[in-house]
């Protein structure tokens, strides 16, 4: 081959690889109000690690209420990817009454997500009982 051809078919392949790279590239950019006009009412959390390994790659930022409908608590958590590789995760949430007993609710079932590289989402519910006065978050890592 001379070198002509070895220099198009060279640029080809590192063409080649860059696309692929690039096409695996699943990172996420955001943009946000530099001043949030938000007032979001926290929630202090506990926290329990039983798998040491989701808990280095997805992390709860924080975890915040309010009340809609009248007097049904509506809960939403920020969950952050720590990695650059998109990562598969399920959630769910439980609620709890007054009297710390389960409030069945039927809607509260396993859900999937899928975070990207670096990506922050918000995942919320809203209890369908009003008894529902507080809850528990769980988090499992999701695989095929």
């Amino acid at each position: 081959m001379n070198s002509p051809q070895r220099l198009l078919v060279r640029s080809l392949l590192a063409a080649g690889a860059l696309a692929a790279l690039s096409g695996c590239a699943t990172n996420v950019n955001t943009v946000e109000r530099a001043q949030p006009q938000a007032t979001p009412d926290f929630v202090a959390d506990k926290r329990v690690v039983t798998d040491n390994t989701l808990a280095r790659t997805v992390r709860v930022n924080a975890i915040n209420q309010a009340t809609v409908s009248g007097n049904l608590l509506k809960v939403q958590a920020t969950l952050e990817n720590l990695k650059n590789n998109p990562r598969n995760i399920r959630y769910k949430f439980e609620w709890i009454d007054q009297s710390g007993m389960a409030v069945n609710s039927p809607t509260e079932t396993w859900k999937t997500l899928m975070l990207q590289g670096r990506e922050t989402t918000m995942i919320s519910t809203v209890a369908i009982n009003p008894r529902a006065v507080d809850f528990v978050l769980k988090l499992s890592e999701y695989k095929e």
